[in-house]
């Protein structure tokens, strides 16, 4: 049985969804069509929302060249949730995705992804002891 929150929450989803829908359409035909209207050229009806499409995907692709500037403390602590079972939804996507100011901790978390799932005592008892070694300051090979 679906709870109301359930129902709510899917609601609002496919409502956000629309109005992002919406507003992309808009973002990238409306000045196609005004150009097209000016112009008047069929041409650009079609140009101008590629253009805009390959500009966004362009600087999208460049992303952000900053590095993460984390201690060996705080990627513990980062860890232990994972261990725990209480973080946000995407922090371990985001503790295992971003690249870090230090390349030590760069070795390390390129090997944290085998701890994905950490059902069973063989995959858990490791990552205890990566966590210990970072709390003592130290880190990992």
């Amino acid at each position: 049985m679906i709870s109301s929150v359930t129902t709510f929450n899917l609601r609002f989803w496919a409502a956000r969804s629309v109005r992002h829908c919406f507003a992309l359409a808009i973002f990238f035909i409306v000045p196609g069509l005004m150009l097209s209207s000016a112009l008047h050229s069929l041409t650009w009806l079609f140009a101008v929302p590629a253009a805009l499409l390959l500009l966004t995907l362009f600087i999208g692709a460049l992303g952000s060249s900053e590095k993460r500037y984390v201690t060996p403390q705080e990627l513990a602590d980062e860890l232990e949730r994972h261990l725990v079972g209480n973080e946000g939804q995407y922090d371990w996507d985001d503790t295992t995705s971003y690249e870090l100011t230090d390349e030590r901790l760069n070795r390390l978390v390129s090997r944290l992804p085998e701890y994905d799932r950490l059902d069973t005592p063989e995959k858990r008892d490791p990552f205890r002891a990566i966590i210990e070694t970072l709390r003592r300051g130290e880190i990992p090979d």
